[in-house]
């Protein structure tokens, strides 16, 4: 057999998809041997950089097992042509510098992170990789439409975007803040509503809430306006815990089960200071 040219070589190497490291995470393989769930929801408290780290691992073992994943993130919809321009390019400067660029990296919010932009530019990693198919943003930037008071409406159209953005043979991630990835229902003292998780097709969607050992977590919280933003305690599952999955419906049925960071959270501040 003749070998190789070098330039060959090199392009018949470029064209190739790069092989998948995934970090291993016990419990995984659990989530994925139901077969027919093909919506998984991982609620966070935002900020942290523990979380859109292990949600890129799980992204990651999900392509390896079963497949092309589609990816939903909670970040505004509006976005989604920069989005989507960012995925599809080489990651450069250039590109960068555009995609940051979008309002949200100003907001000071615990998605606009330095975590969640690690997290963006490893799914363009691996969209350019064949295995994740498409980057979804489905929060609903026009809440104004609504009754002031009542979010459902709101969590209906959060769940219906991510809904839609299931294709054949693919499975979505969804990572969402975890009341949105609850499937029981939030009753704030006001109007009680049913989460998104809830509006996702019962029998097909499994939700996870991913908890650390304690720790601190960037957002923006207090009675002033504009609220704080910074680093805040992550009153999370103060016990420590093995990383990994425990999978067992807890809070009453909200979660399927528990998505275990295995350490201290640390908050991370904006990607844009």
């Amino acid at each position: 057999m003749p070998l190789l040219t070098p330039l060959l070589g090199a392009a018949l190497a470029a064209a190739s998809p790069a092989v998948l490291t995934c970090a291993p995470m016990p419990g995984w393989d659990r989530v994925l041997a139901h077969d027919k769930v093909r919506w998984i929801v991982i609620g966070e408290l935002h900020g942290t950089a523990e979380t859109p780290a292990i949600f890129a691992d799980a992204v990651c073992l999900t392509a390896q097992q079963r497949g092309p994943v589609v990816v939903a993130l909670e970040m505004p919809s509006s976005d989604q042509g920069t989005i989507d321009a960012f995925i599809a390019s080489d990651g450069g400067a250039a590109a960068q510098a555009a995609f940051l660029k979008m309002w949200f990296w100003q907001s000071g919010d615990g998605r606009s992170s330095k975590a969640f932009f690690r997290l963006f530019d490893r799914l363009r990693q691996m969209h350019h990789a064949g295995t994740v198919k498409r980057v979804v943003a489905f929060q609903d930037d026009r809440p104004d439409r609504d009754q002031p008071g009542d979010q459902g409406p709101y969590e209906m159209r959060l769940a219906a975007i991510v809904h839609d953005a299931a294709t054949p043979g693919a499975t979505v991630l969804a990572l969402v803040g975890n009341l949105h990835a609850r499937k029981t229902e939030v009753d704030p003292g006001q109007r009680p509503f049913m989460p998104m998780a809830s509006h996702l097709p019962a029998g097909e969607t499994l939700t996870l809430n991913a908890l650390g050992n304690g720790g601190t977590a960037w957002n923006c919280i207090g009675p002033t306006t504009p609220p704080a933003c910074g680093a805040h305690p992550d009153h999370g599952s103060l016990a420590p815990a093995r990383r990994g999955v425990v999978l067992q419906p807890v809070d009453g049925g909200a979660y399927d089960g528990v998505l275990n960071l295995g350490t201290e959270t640390t908050a991370s501040p904006p990607e844009r200071n």
